[in-house]
């Protein structure tokens, strides 16, 4: 997965830039794999979402307090993030979906 350099000095920070590029939905990755939409009950998998960029973010009292934010957008047009815990605590479904999805070249 391409990783973007973080330039952010936190994820609300992120999320309120992303939001003003049009990143306005919230998205989940659901326990079956698929990506939902929680404004509407339509769901994509990965080979209908492409990964524009991810961020990583530490705590900053506890750095094992990890996090990753992700940016993406559907094959109709949604653009929006995902948000997971990186490293031990994160979520294997989280990681094999965003590994399938395809990744924007920038």
């Amino acid at each position: 997965m391409k990783r973007v350099s973080n330039n952010y000095e936190t994820m609300v920070e992120a999320i309120e830039d992303l939001k003003k590029r049009g990143y306005t939905h919230n998205f989940n990755v659901e326990s079956n794999g698929v990506l939902s939409d929680g404004d509407s009950s339509q769901t994509y998998l990965p080979s209908r979402v492409e990964l524009h960029e991810q961020h990583r973010f530490e705590g900053a009292t506890n750095p094992s307090d990890m996090s990753i934010l992700y940016a993406v957008e559907t094959d109709s047009g949604k653009k929006g993030t995902v948000v997971d815990a990186f490293g031990v605590d994160g979520s294997e479904v989280v990681s094999k979906f965003m590994n399938e999805v395809d990744q924007k070249q920038f």
